[in-house]
């Protein structure tokens, strides 16, 4: 097994970068050795890795303090497996070091069965003079091997490199010239960045048709679609309120700097084009976009987004208590916040207006079933197991908690077990957080005591005799607080000595080693490129940035 990495030095323009092959299934100490041979730092310095999305920072040995909110693993305990297999990019840096030395953006661009060496260099991009890649590094191995399917597409990767770095010309041409702060991209320019493949898989995604095209051809057809108004409507439409306000900053700060922070509300732009980023870490919307924007921005637009973003966020709900509801049930459930009180009708052609892909909810004889859930029939199953009992109808804010965090950040019972991870635990924020999500996915789902103890010790969290008695109550408590699938949004505690419409003639027993009978399985991810606002494919209801693309 090996991973195809492309590392680019982070600053550069046009950009420098290595295309490589590195053995996969190792510890991230024998990772970082190969990258210190693949960027040419020098031997025996120190490193840092660091998967910002995680949250995450490895070391040789975990020496020094992580940064605020990051969590920081000793490299060789850590396996490349835990993080390269479900991440997109990290950092790969000196750690230490002054701000000269160079830092790489690592992106990991597939995991491989084949039998290409490893470590190995598969192409590079670079000035004649590069001052840090003077020649080929010794790299421990006989030869740089491609893959089948690379030696097959040779020659259009090298058509593609020369395409990208043509356009990479064209920008910072178009820099030079640009008066104020602006760089004048067009969306064409920096989609021709795009790797020929990226570009097809995006077109695929609009349901275009590039069969026999070139790159070009490619970057200019995507460009003419995304730009227009309908395409552009049907995107922001799903996008919630902190993304779009985060894009209509954007316009107004022209060429800026972007912070790490700020791309989890700006990196759905920049997949489709509508956020050009450089490799200096500045971006700048396009002067096309904005004007198309500006022109699909009406009140009424304005109204309709708010309404599907709401809406959006009660089907979460139904896939956490529910799973399959009746029509009317979610509009009860929706109608409830102060300005959306619809009529029926209304609500379900709202329903309508809401992209398929970014809809999570089918709506088959008046109900609203989970799509993940309809795979076999399983939420006939749920039903069966469900019984008669009533549909709990959760407040607004109950609502607005679940859809931004993932699980009841205003539960007294999870506010404690937050307070115990903190303050007992020493862990931060973030980790917290992750912990939570997951326990409360257990506990409400298909929960078992030992799939959260495995999540803990992945961790590193490791109790004494004392904490782990503190942390079994507490989780007692929560667990028996927590609206469960089973009992369509109500609590054990709400259940416990309840009569019709909540008993179904079954005694219930809180939390042992099996919270909840076993209820829906994880959605197969789709061989499809998963972009951040698109629902997450394990089925939980939630955007991937906020599921399992976050943890």
């Amino acid at each position: 097994m090996f991973y195809q990495l492309k590392i680019t030095r982070k600053g550069t323009k046009p950009p420098v970068w290595r295309r490589c092959t590195v053995a996969a299934d190792v510890t991230f100490a024998n990772m970082a050795a190969m990258l210190e041979k693949l960027v040419q730092y020098p031997a025996g310095s120190l490193y840092e890795i660091e998967f910002f999305q995680k949250k995450v920072q490895i070391r040789e040995n975990g020496d020094g303090e992580a940064k605020n909110n990051f969590t920081l693993l000793n490299a060789g305990e850590t396996e490349t497996a835990e993080l390269m297999d479900s991440e997109k990019w990290f950092t790969f840096r000196q750690y230490g070091a002054d701000k000269e030395t160079p830092e790489y953006r690592v992106d990991i661009e597939k995991k491989d069965e084949g039998t290409a060496e490893a470590p190995s260099i598969i192409k590079e991009v670079k000035g004649e003079d590069d001052p840090y890649w003077t020649e080929a590094p010794e790299l421990g191995c006989t030869a740089a091997v491609e893959t089948e399917v690379e030696t097959a597409k040779a020659s259009e990767d090298i058509a593609a490199t020369v395409a990208a770095v043509e356009a990479a010309a064209r920008a910072a041409k178009a820099d030079e010239a640009a008066t104020g702060s602006r760089r004048n991209p067009t969306v064409k320019d920096f989609l021709m960045s795009y790797r020929k493949e990226d570009l097809l898989s995006i077109a695929g995604e609009l349901g275009l048709h590039c069969k026999g095209m070139d790159q070009e051809e490619i970057a200019a057809k995507v460009a003419a679609e995304v730009l227009k108004p309908e395409v552009m409507k049907a995107s922001f439409l799903v996008a919630d309120d902190q993304e779009v306000l985060a894009f209509e900053a954007a316009i107004q700060r022209k060429c800026f700097h972007v912070a790490e922070d700020e791309w989890n509300t700006l990196e759905w732009l920049n997949d489709m084009g509508y956020l050009v980023s450089y490799s200096d870490d500045y971006a700048e919307v396009p002067a096309e976009v904005a004007a198309v924007y500006d022109q699909i921005n009406t009140p009424e637009f304005r109204t309709l987004r708010s309404q599907v973003n709401w809406l959006k966020d009660c089907l979460i709900m139904v896939s956490y208590l529910y799973v399959s509801a009746p029509a009317k049930t979610v509009y009860e459930m929706f109608k409830q916040r102060k300005g959306f009180d619809i009529g029926y009708d209304s609500f379900i052609e709202l329903y309508h207006t809401i992209p398929e892909k970014a809809c999570i909810c089918e709506l088959a004889e008046d109900q609203l079933i989970l799509k993940s859930a309809l795979v076999n029939n399983i939420y006939k199953d749920i039903e069966r197991r469900q019984g008669g009992r009533k549909f709990y109808i959760p407040s607004v804010d109950e609502i607005l908690d679940y859809s931004e965090n993932g699980y009841p950040t205003k539960s007294a019972s999870y506010q404690r077990l937050g307070r115990f991870l903190l303050d007992e635990m020493k862990v931060s924020d973030a980790v917290k957080d992750q912990v939570l999500f997951f326990i409360y996915k257990e506990c409400s789902m298909d929960g078992r005591m030992s799939a959260i103890m495995e999540n803990l010790n992945q961790k590193g969290i490791q109790f004494n005799d004392e904490q782990l008695e503190k942390f079994t109550k507490l989780i007692m408590e929560a667990n028996n607080n927590t609206r469960m699938l089973e009992f369509r949004g109500y609590t054990p505690n709400e259940i416990s000595g309840a009569v019709w419409p909540f008993a179904t003639g079954k005694p219930h027993t809180a939390m042992p080693n099996s919270f909840v009978p076993t209820a829906m399985p994880m959605q197969p991810a789709s061989a499809r490129k998963i972009y951040p606002n698109d629902p997450c494919p394990c089925g939980s209801g939630k955007k991937y940035k906020k599921c399992c693309g976050r943890r």
